[in-house]
Parts: structure tokens; sequence; C-alpha cells
């Protein structure tokens, strides 16, 4: 599979998590197409992964924006797979619960359309953990898995979770009796080395925490993965024989933010005054959640204590997932050197 006769569409080269995955497609000898809404962002990208080491003579560029269907079947023509990440991810949560869907659902659809159209054989899907276990309730006694779906219907699941639900149960059923195999992907809280100065809004999220004091914290926990276990993941997903039809949920281990914030502490001392060490009552935690979209997700989670089941992504990878405190020193690591902190 893996030969430079082998073209591979990766949506939002420009993301995240996006970049660790070209990077591991370039190095593994691969013909990239990156989709990006504007080309400048395609040569910033280039110029990114080149800087890391990698190899981007076989890397080539679309422009294509997810609001537009005429711009993908120009994109997938001649590839055999498509790695689909592109997605709507704000740090602040829309008014609006289904504001995000357009853009993440019929996105999605745009490029499942064009690509069944040109007999891709295989598309792997950036979806999340948040399409999985929102609006449930208390489940301590069994893991969520990949049987389970957020409830977009529940009072508490808020517009990020709802897109990404609609959008990948819209992708499910559009293959649904074609020749084009799926694949999901759905990682928690992303963390890890950056790749180029541009952060995401994970990154962004650690570093805006980091510079103000929080001495109080929301009672919640969410998986965390490391970026690296995700880019890896969708790549193995690419050639799995038993990936087809499946989801694959990767968390490191639950954490809470004041466990993430101890484990900053740890590697930045300086933080250590201004890391959150008690619980906000959720009494309190709904009321800021009325005024500020920043709080209002964590309502859907207070109190409520679960797990993730990754044991299919580590079986998929052949190894296990690293941990949220490996995930969260890469990050500082980055964000250290790139001056963030």
């Amino acid at each position: 599979m893996n030969d430079s006769k082998t073209t591979i569409l990766l949506t939002g080269l420009s993301g995240f998590i996006a970049k660790h995955i070209a990077a591991r497609l370039l190095d593994a000898g691969f013909h990239l197409r990156g989709s990006v809404r504007s080309m400048a962002r395609g040569e910033a990208v280039r110029s990114t992964l080149a800087a890391a080491g990698h190899a981007v003579d076989r890397l080539e560029f679309v422009e294509a924006d997810l609001t537009r269907s005429a711009d993908w079947p120009r994109a997938v023509d001649g590839c055999r797979f498509v790695v689909h990440t592109a997605s709507p991810f704000p740090p602040t949560q829309p008014k609006g619960k289904y504001d995000l869907v357009p853009v993440a659902r019929d996105g999605t659809l745009h490029v499942l359309d064009a690509a069944i159209a040109a007999g891709v054989e295989r598309i792997v899907l950036t979806s999340s953990v948040v399409a999985v276990y929102i609006g449930h309730s208390n489940r301590a006694e069994r893991p969520f898995d990949e049987a389970d779906w957020t409830n977009v219907e529940s009072d508490v699941a808020y517009p990020y979770a709802v897109s990404k639900t609609l959008a990948e149960r819209a992708a499910w059923e559009r293959v649904e009796g074609t020749e084009t195999e799926l694949v999901a992907i759905n990682p928690g809280f992303v963390l890890g080395p950056l790749l180029g100065d541009r952060l995401g809004t994970s990154a962004q999220i650690i570093a805006t925490l980091m510079r103000y004091p929080i001495p109080f914290a929301p009672d919640v926990a969410f998986g965390v993965v490391d970026v690296r276990d995700v880019a890896d993941a969708h790549v193995a997903a690419l050639s799995a024989l038993e990936a087809p039809g499946r989801r694959y949920l990767l968390s490191g281990g639950m954490r809470s933010p004041i466990q993430l914030g101890a484990t900053i502490a740890e590697f930045e001392p300086s933080y250590e005054k201004r890391r959150p060490r008690w619980i906000l009552p959720n009494s309190v935690v709904r009321i800021l959640g009325h005024f500020s979209r920043q709080v209002a997700p964590a309502i859907s989670e207070l109190g409520r204590y679960k797990s993730i089941d990754s044991r299919p992504a580590e079986a998929l990878l052949g190894r296990g997932l690293r941990t949220p405190e490996e995930a969260v020193e890469a990050t500082l690591k980055s964000l250290r050197a790139q001056g963030h902190i």
C-alpha cells in the first residue's frame, strides 16, 4: 500500500492532528494531497513539515472549502484513500445548539459524496469521543465503547458534541451500500507536540490556563490522548483489514482539571501557585454556564464518572497509548520552545 503511486487526500491539512498525520504519510512514502482553504496556508504547512525534517517532494495542495460541494471532485480525483480531519472546533461554543452542524455534517458529506463517486477505496474519518458519551447518566460500571452514541436531544448536548455526532452518523449512513469503506477515529482531548507555531484549540486552552490563576475547577473528567497516538491510529486504519466499519475510541486516561493542573505544575513549577486546587460547586457551574459559552460544555459532564474503552485502538496500533502526563509534557515543551509560556 505505501508507495509513491498511492495518492491520499488529507482534508484540513493545516490542523493540529492533520499535520502529524501528514508527517507520517510522507515518511511512509505516500503521495499526499492536502486540502487547504488557501494556498498561502498550504505553503506555510509545507515549510513547517520541511523544517521538522519531513520530505515534502510528494506533497501537493488543493484549495477546497467544506461549504462548497463543487470543490471536492477535483480534490479526490485519482486518490485511493481519503483521511477526513477537517471540522470546526471553536475555542468558544456558539450560541445555537446546531450552529456547527451545517459545516461539520454537510462538509463531511461533500467530501464523502465526491470520494464515493470517484471510487475511493477507504475513508478514515476524524470524529471524537464527544460523539460517544454526552447526554448519558452516570455509568461507572462499564466503559463507553464504539457501540455508544451521544444523545443530541439531551439538554446538556453542546454545539461541538452535536456537530461531531451528527457528522459521524451521516457519514455511516452515506457509505452504507457502497463499495467505499469507512473507519472512524474518536479521540479524546488531544494534546502533544506542536508542528509549527500555529496553536490549535487544545494548545490554546493549555496556554490560556497557564496565564491566569484559577483556584477552582468544575467536577468533571475527560479523556486525554496524545496527538502522536491519534496520528498513528489514522495511518494504521488505512490498511488494517479489521478496521472498516469500526469506531476506534482513543483515550490515554481520564483526568480532571485539578489533575491536569497538578501535572502542568510538575513540569512548569512557575504554574504551581496558579493551578486549580478546589472543586467548584455544581450549582455555581450551572449558573455560570448560562452566561458563558466557554463554561457551558462542562455542565454536561458534572459528576458523571465514566471511562473509555480504548482496547480496540491499542490492538490496532499493537501497543498501549501514551499517558495524559506524557501528552501534557510534550505540549508544554512545544509551548515553551515557541515562547507561548
